[in-house]
């Protein structure tokens, strides 16, 4: 196996990259890089760029892909292997690419977060053998609508509209980065971050919902639907949800998530999930008292440079 740094900037490069993460996500029937470093991956003007490096096979192929994006002063890495639980990706190669992650690395990053999903355990102990430790455990729940769950949500709602885009961005950039001030990959987006999602394929502004009050935006809910895989069907997801600081402790959370699960069960969507930090006692209250419940987690591990 030969491990190589390749330019993203390149398109075939960035082509055959991008190729095998979705080859590896179609067989493991779920999504493979997380949004940022999808958008990175993709983007070749991306600034400063990704470090990609890649295992070859003897003709060239490639079985193994490590990506590191910057992100809130460090640097952050997912591997993509293929694999299954009967047969685990290769423990050498994952070890390899991040061994060739970390010298390419510039100290000044900071740090190396190595984000290792629920369904990538087996990485575990290669993270560990590298003096990479846990620094932060996100959970995914989970809500699976009932019959009479539409109706009970419509009832604990909020008014909202749809984002417009070119009109709310500044506006909602401000309130973004005001409620989720010191959080890790929320709380420092600017324009462009903001650009590269409204520029998806997913993204659908009568899906990103925004409360006024008399002095403004006081809070949205954004959701997100991602396709049937493998074997499940369509899931929605509550991509971002935020209240505006000086509008905290009102209940606008909850009405906010209701209204935002009401859009997406009137998409016919009855399975939605979304992320908290594990530590964020109140939100995930408030989420169970929605009627979502664990599903699984993910762990950042952390590497000084």
């Amino acid at each position: 196996m030969r491990i190589t740094e390749v330019d993203h900037r390149r398109p075939d490069a960035r082509r055959r990259v991008i190729s095998f993460c979705d080859g590896v996500a179609e067989m493991h029937g779920h999504g493979i890089l997380s949004d940022h470093l999808r958008l990175e991956l993709e983007d070749p003007s991306t600034d400063p760029a990704p470090i990609l490096v890649v295992g070859l096979d003897d003709h060239d192929g490639i079985r193994g892909m490590a990506q590191a994006s910057v992100a809130n002063g460090a640097r952050v890495v997912e591997l993509v292997l293929p694999g299954t639980h009967e047969s685990p990706p290769d423990a050498s190669l994952a070890e390899s690419l991040i061994r060739a992650v970390i010298g390419a690395a510039d100290p000044n990053d900071g740090e190396l977060i190595w984000w290792i999903r629920s369904h990538d355990h087996w990485y575990a102990e290669v993270a560990q053998s590298l003096g990479f430790d846990e620094r932060r455990r996100l959970l995914q729940l989970r809500f699976t609508a009932g019959a009479d769950d539409r109706d009970r949500l419509a009832g604990l709602s909020v008014v909202t509209r749809a984002f417009r885009v070119g009109h709310d961005d500044e506006e909602w950039l401000a309130v973004n980065n005001a409620a989720f001030a010191g959080h890790g990959e929320q709380g420092s987006w600017d324009e462009s971050t903001l650009a590269r999602r409204l520029a998806s394929e997913w993204f659908d502004p009568e899906g990103f919902l925004l409360h006024e009050d008399d002095d403004g935006l006081a809070g949205f809910c954004w959701t997100k639907v991602h396709p049937p895989t493998g074997h499940d069907g369509a899931l929605g997801e509550i991509y971002v949800i935020a209240v505006e600081p000086g509008r905290a402790g009102r209940g606008l959370g909850t009405a906010l998530t209701a209204s935002g699960l009401v859009h997406l069960i009137d998409l016919g969507l009855r399975e939605v999930m979304l992320f908290v930090d594990e530590s964020n006692t109140a939100a995930r209250a408030m989420y169970r008292s929605l009627g979502f419940t664990e599903h699984h987690s993910d762990s950042a591990m952390g590497l000084a440079l």
